[in-house]
């Protein structure tokens, strides 16, 4: 049987302990950054940054993703910075709030991205004092996924994640929980997991999104079957 390609947009859903950027970033708009982008993973192979993995800029209105994502593509014509950027929401001071997550863009380069969003009519938030918190950030991507057996899938830009297919949509709560259980039985528990819901031809497909420095076949097998199991007990 063939292998499916998934090429489509979806949401990825996580929890992240977010805290200001402190860093020279040439600009006075709120910027968060995360202090662990991958809370569920202790290996000691991913080492200290000096560039952020993710630095979130908040907008002062909630835009529509349309409007976000043909701006993305302005800027990175009107630019020769190379960046990836996706619009999303997250919880701010009990406040939802709009962002645009940034990958891959250095500190001294934010200034100059944001000051061209800001051209394309995007309005971002004033810097401020906030205290390190915790929020469910959902961010809002186009995935290009390649199935490598039954039910598990790579990412073709990050060799480092990987989606587990399963059969509902989760509550937020019932996820960690579960992610908790299956991590205190797994021998190698040096990894990270989030929601991940994409459109495919059916309707929306549901994932467990795996990031793992030192994944295998067998690991991520194994941890399927495991949600299959701890989803059949709901």
């Amino acid at each position: 049987m063939s292998k499916m390609i998934i090429q489509t947009v979806g949401t990825v859903t996580k929890e992240e302990k977010l805290t200001r950027v402190e860093s020279e970033t040439f600009t006075n708009m709120l910027l968060l950054e995360s202090q662990l982008p991958f809370p569920g993973y202790h290996g000691l192979t991913v080492p200290d940054k000096l560039e952020p993995d993710s630095v979130f800029t908040i907008t002062k209105l909630m835009y529509n993703d349309e409007r976000i994502i043909r701006c993305i593509q302005r800027v990175k014509q009107n630019l020769s910075v190379k960046f990836d950027a996706a619009p999303g929401t997250l919880n701010l001071q009990n406040k939802d709030v709009h962002f645009i997550r940034f990958k891959y863009l250095p500190y001294r380069s934010v200034g100059d991205v944001v000051d061209e969003f800001q051209k394309c009519g995007i309005d971002f938030k004033k810097g401020r004092k906030i205290a390190p918190f915790t929020t469910i950030i959902k961010v809002r991507k186009f995935f290009r996924l390649n199935e490598i057996e039954d039910g598990i899938f790579a990412d073709t830009e990050d060799e480092h994640m990987a989606y587990l297919l399963i059969p509902m949509q989760l509550r937020w709560s019932a996820f960690k929980k579960m992610t908790t259980d299956i991590r205190y039985n797994v021998q190698d528990p040096h990894y990270d997991a989030a929601q991940t819901s994409i459109y495919g031809k059916q309707g929306l497909l549901d994932f467990v999104r795996i990031w793992d420095k030192n994944s295998s076949v067998e690991k991520l097998r194994y941890l399927r079957e495991k949600y299959l199991e701890a989803i059949e007990k709901l």
